[in-house]
């Protein structure tokens, strides 16, 4: 019996099947064969490891990292990269659904959904035994949660499917952000006891620890999503993996970003790279940020596009303890891995000879000065790298656990002092002088509008600057994602911006699906 197959594409929404390509000849067959479905478990291992292929697409040029353009973190002032004017509108919070980021990360989520969906549905149609089938599904459906949890975070409202053997044509309609959340809930509930807990042997996988932290995080944000304060829960999460003893923070705060990282006891989940089994990147980590003159500081094998960069007013709120400044952006006069003063190239008119020194201030969104801006730092840069990376990307990191549990005290109107303790207990690899009680609960201005537990969403800034976490934290904190101003960004006050609008392509393939609120 033949059983077709669909995927849901960037703009058709239609549910194609693909395998993977092992030659440049390979035969694609639109549909499958009951021959074609895996014949041993060394297949079954094969088809499960690169589902999580999908999420290194994620850290690519217009997809889900440069969401940190909409926050107060980052910006990219360059007129060469213009492009249409996406990034303005990103950082202005004028958008437009048909903006290619969105379409973008639409259609890596929903490819990967597909690929879990496939290997789920393969899996139910072996007609070998497999031992330990419980356990690769369950990580599967995790796998398939951690798209719908960016999703849900990212669109709110969006379609729900579970099944690959659907009937052609197939429409799938929009789903409430509450049943998307719910979604999410319920896989990681149902599975998280089935999956392993050995950290080391399931790196860059899902395990049991890493299921809760996601949970963990679904509930950290419940309250901002889905209107339901879920603290209470999210702490319990919390503890449980404390008390597991698996994770532990790192003395040196640049270790868990490290060339090689894969051993971090701080890591919780992590994208696996290589820069030549995957020859994946971290964009902004290099590429999108660095100026073509720091090719010679690491003797690169790539070009580099002199983009993105810090939002000055958002520098200004580290300390002068705070070394997590210097360990974050790249800042000051740039050399060569000789020693040798680097210099501006003309790229932007008027700059050519000038030193290439990184400058806190940007003098303009439109069109900033070549050497303007401080770079994006975080991650080291090995010497004689192509544009690939071999640092694994961290999605999660023991640190986050003790920031979540610390703000769901201050929420819970607990003892403030229990999260002063957590947070200075992160802070002190990094910061000389520690936080009190007090300055977690007091009212602080941040953006320029007053926020309760301010310290604690400024802290949040600091410490996870560039790890794509920043929009969610504005957005949970009296929501200075939208009430707050920061440089090149005036407050909306328009609350339906905390969603993103539905791809415009994606709205013109499928009439079933329904537009966010504000958008229409």
């Amino acid at each position: 019996m033949k059983m077709y197959l669909f995927r849901i594409t960037f703009v058709l929404l239609n549910i194609l099947s693909f395998s993977a390509c092992t030659n440049l000849d390979e035969e694609v067959y639109d549909q499958m064969t009951e021959e074609h479905f895996y014949r041993d478990e060394r297949d079954l291992l094969a088809a499960v490891a690169p589902v999580y292929g999908g999420y290194r697409g994620l850290l690519e040029w217009r997809k889900w990292w440069d969401f940190e353009e909409t926050t107060d973190i980052v910006v990219t002032p360059r007129a060469a990269w213009f492009d249409g004017g996406i990034y303005i509108r990103l950082n202005n919070h004028t958008w437009r659904s048909e903006d290619p980021h969105f379409s973008d990360l639409w259609g890596q989520a929903y490819g990967g959904i597909s690929d879990c969906n496939r290997v789920i549905y393969q899996i139910n149609k072996a007609e070998f035994p497999i031992q330990n089938k419980d356990r690769f599904i369950a990580e599967l459906e995790l796998a398939r949660a951690y798209w719908y949890y960016i999703l849900c975070e990212a669109f709110g409202n969006v379609p729900l499917i579970d099944r690959f053997d659907v009937e052609p044509g197939y429409l799938p309609a929009t789903n409430t952000r509450q049943e998307v959340f719910d979604f999410i809930e319920a896989s990681i509930k149902k599975n998280v006891d089935l999956l392993s807990e050995d950290t080391r042997l399931s790196y860059g996988r899902f395990n049991k620890f890493n299921a809760k932290m996601l949970l963990a995080r679904l509930y950290l944000n419940a309250e901002a999503w889905i209107g339901k304060p879920m603290y209470d829960a999210c702490k319990l999460l919390c503890d449980e993996i404390i008390a597991s003893g698996k994770y532990s923070l790192e003395p040196d705060y640049s270790a868990p970003f490290a060339v090689r990282n894969e051993n971090s006891p701080e890591i919780i989940f992590a994208y696996p790279n290589d820069e030549v089994k995957t020859g994946s990147t971290i964009y902004m980590a290099l590429q999108k940020t660095l100026h073509p003159s720091n090719v010679k500081t690491f003797n690169l094998q790539t070009w580099l596009d002199n983009g993105v960069c810090a939002v000055p007013s958002f520098v200004e709120h580290y300390a002068a303890d705070d070394h997590r400044l210097e360990k974050t952006w790249r800042m000051g006069q740039q050399y060569g891995s000789d020693g040798s003063m680097l210099y501006c190239t003309g790229i932007v008119p008027g700059w050519a000879g000038k030193p290439l020194n990184y400058t806190k201030e940007v003098s303009s969104l439109e069109n900033g000065g070549e050497a303007e801006g401080y770079r994006c730092g975080k991650y080291e840069i090995e010497m004689g790298t192509s544009r690939a990376m071999n640092n694994d990307w961290v999605a999660m990191r023991y640190a986050e656990v003790y920031y979540m549990k610390a703000e769901c005290i201050l929420r819970l109107g607990e003892d403030a002092n229990e999260a002063a303790i957590l947070v200075n207990a992160v802070r002190k690899r990094s910061v000389e002088s520690a936080l009190s009680a007090s300055d977690l609960t007091e009212t602080v201005q941040v953006n320029g509008t007053a926020v309760r537990w301010g310290n604690m969403l400024l802290e949040w800034g600091r410490e996870f600057a560039l790890e794509g976490l920043r929009r969610s934290q504005l957005i949970r904190f009296d929501n200075n994602y939208t009430r707050g101003e920061w440089r090149f960004h005036s407050a909306s006050q328009s609350e339906h911006l905390n969603l993103f609008p539905i791809p415009f392509t994606e709205m013109q393939a499928n009439p079933n699906l329904k537009q966010n609120p504000g958008y229409n």
